[in-house]
């Protein structure tokens, strides 16, 4: 197994936003979650990058590392933790100053401390991997979503991080530009990585996942791979969202 994810919990003062959550993730699985606005969705993405430290629960990855919440961490913890991932974020959270290059290019050398010339070599391979090769000395606000999100996709990945997250990459994206990106997410599917998808795209979700996780109201309600999830759910709850979203009128 790639990642165990036993009892996770968090509250914001008196919401409770996680509720003993258990994943079971094996690798170069694809987990997609779906769920309404709210669900917790997200904040448990964050915690399985260490942006948000939950009130108790365990992380076991596959070489032994393991955090356990609700005791002191050191910091050291949390940097291996937010190590081992790379988030891709809603809103791209690329900085305004910075080329497409030197966004992909900031962690591996200010916080990695990784020899320039190999990073500059990786990053213009992975612009060339995500088909910005020719835009890689573009600022951010000289790009469209859909490439700002592919920076975004570029930048975590150049981490070279065991695990690939995605907080709705597409939902801040016009249309048009959704089919770019989830493209590029395809491709890194056929390349095995081990990914954890926050979605509303459930079409997209039903071609790539091996497992979905429908959420609500801080729990799992159901997960199953997407036959089961997405065509035959055994849940009234999975149900009506499923029907919700796909015939939204």
């Amino acid at each position: 197994m790639f990642l165990s994810v036993k009892g996770l919990s968090k509250s914001f003062g008196d919401l409770n936003v996680l509720k003993n959550i258990d994943i079971a993730i094996d690798e170069g699985n694809i987990i997609t979650i779906i769920g309404p606005s709210g669900s917790g969705k997200t904040t448990l993405l964050r915690c399985l990058n260490g942006l948000e430290i939950p009130d108790q629960g365990r992380l076991v990855f596959h070489d032994g590392f393991e955090v356990e919440f609700g005791q002191t961490l050191k910091k050291k913890q949390l940097m291996e933790l937010s190590r081992k991932s790379g988030m891709v974020f809603q809103s791209y959270n690329l900085f305004p100053h910075k080329s497409a290059l030197q966004n992909v290019t900031e962690g591996p050398l200010f916080v990695q401390k990784r020899n320039k010339l190999e990073v500059l070599q990786l990053a213009e391979s992975i612009l060339k991997k995500v088909g910005l090769a020719d835009k890689k000395d573009l600022y951010p606000h000289q790009l469209s979503g859909g490439q700002q999100q592919r920076v975004g996709i570029a930048r975590a990945l150049a981490i070279e991080p065991e695990l690939m997250l995605f907080d709705e990459p597409t939902s801040a994206l016009d249309p048009e530009l959704v089919g770019d990106v989830l493209k590029v997410m395809k491709d890194l599917a056929k390349e095995g990585w081990t990914m954890v998808i926050v979605t509303h795209e459930l079409r997209f979700a039903e071609e790539v996942a091996d497992t979905i996780i429908f959420m609500d109201q801080g729990q799992i309600v159901e997960q199953g791979p997407p036959s089961q999830v997405l065509r035959n759910p055994t849940q009234e709850r999975t149900s009506q969202f499923i029907q919700r979203v796909m015939n939204p009128s």
